[in-house]
């Protein structure tokens, strides 16, 4: 009898295994052993599928941003009717339930990773990265911002980088808090005070 053919590797889900690895342990205690077990490769074939270490924790950055927090700004990328907050509270509660749902490592894997980039192991090409993303994030927000404010045509529009820079801290903030344990129910209580910073019109 003909052994079985052996199951295909899927890099997919790989990735999606190595990105919970470094979400919980970070970059730095992540070794290419560890990865080697979690992924069930060994070390040859992580590198001929990943390259080394470095490339591989990039990749999964993208693939954190593509397949987990990206999906939720499309609430104000895509043509709809709802106000601006009620387009900002779709997509900032979509990344609350993020970092605070148990299907998931608790907290944001990009936040975790900030606050662990002044190391001088970690990667310099997934910083260049993570602050590309961080810039692009900001811009889309204050595009729509102003976009809001001058249909709005208010002589009372506040400073708009300020106020982008406000809701991002905010969202930074309540990512550590899911990772300590805050409830979902009580970051969106704060999300939505939040929100009171922005006009109505």
């Amino acid at each position: 009898m003909k052994a079985g053919r052996k199951r295909a590797f899927d890099r997919d889900i790989a990735l999606d295994k190595a990105m919970r690895l470094f979400w919980v342990n970070g970059y730095s205690a992540t070794s290419i052993a560890n990865l080697s077990t979690e992924l069930g490769i060994n070390t040859p074939s992580l590198y001929a599928a990943f390259g080394n270490k470095e490339t591989l924790f990039k990749e999964v950055l993208e693939h954190y941003i593509a397949q987990y927090s990206g999906p939720n700004y499309l609430h104000l990328t895509k043509t709809s009717e709802a106000t601006l907050k009620k387009r900002l509270q779709a997509c900032f509660y979509g990344l609350i339930h993020l970092f605070a749902n148990s299907d998931t490592p608790r907290g944001c894997l990009l936040v975790k990773s900030v606050n662990e980039s002044d190391s001088a192991a970690f990667p310099e090409a997934a910083l260049l990265y993570m602050k590309q993303q961080g810039q692009e994030t900001k811009q889309l927000l204050m595009t729509l911002l102003e976009s809001d404010m001058n249909q709005a045509n208010s002589a009372h529009n506040p400073d708009i980088e300020t106020l982008v820079d406000y809701l991002l801290a905010v969202s930074y903030g309540l990512a550590v808090q899911a990772k300590a344990g805050q409830s979902e129910a009580a970051l969106k209580s704060v999300f939505d005070h939040a929100l009171s910073a922005i006009p109505n019109h």
